[in-house]
């Protein structure tokens, strides 16, 4: 699926996002419901190739299943213990350009995943990650993108509203 992704994006003059889900995963959920939202979807069609993955699905799930090769796909870029959703950015020729593991301030031994780009910490590493990855996005693309991540944060991260 990556080598396919990759030769595609190479065609195409774009990069290839690679996102390892969960169908279980509300974080996961937030992310699809985010790129599946045709305003977002169209901006990101325009820059990324886009693989999803599927991975750490519960045995039991009969309905669900990892996607082969997800586990040693996953090992190759990062510690398999990564929280999930994971996004990784690749160039078309596979020269990995950014992920979703940011540094945390002040540490240099230590880094997270954002996995949902939600609150202030995730949101600066998105943005972050689109800077690098597509790099010719506009500033309308960006603020639209802004936007909809404001309209649809979780109210743990939200300014609290006033009530009249």
């Amino acid at each position: 699926m990556l080598t396919e992704a990759e030769a595609t994006a190479n065609r195409q003059h774009k990069n290839v996002m690679l996102i390892f889900s969960a169908s279980w995963r509300g974080p996961c959920h937030l992310l699809q419901n985010f790129l599946a939202d045709p305003t977002i979807c169209q901006i990101f069609d325009r820059y990324f190739v886009e693989v999803i993955v599927f991975h750490a699905e519960r045995p039991n799930d009969t309905r669900h299943q990892d996607t082969p090769g997800a586990d040693q796909l996953l090992d190759s870029l990062h510690d398999t213990n990564t929280s999930i959703p994971l996004t990784v950015i690749f160039s078309g020729s596979g020269k990995l350009i950014v992920d979703s593991v940011r540094p945390v301030y002040g540490r240099r031994d230590i880094r997270a995943n954002i996995g949902y780009p939600d609150g202030p910490n995730g949101t600066e590493w998105f943005f972050e990650m689109l800077r690098r990855g597509a790099p010719s996005l506009t500033s309308s693309e960006t603020q639209t993108i802004r936007n909809w991540l404001l309209q649809h944060q979780s109210n743990e991260h939200s300014e609290p509203t006033s009530k009249r």
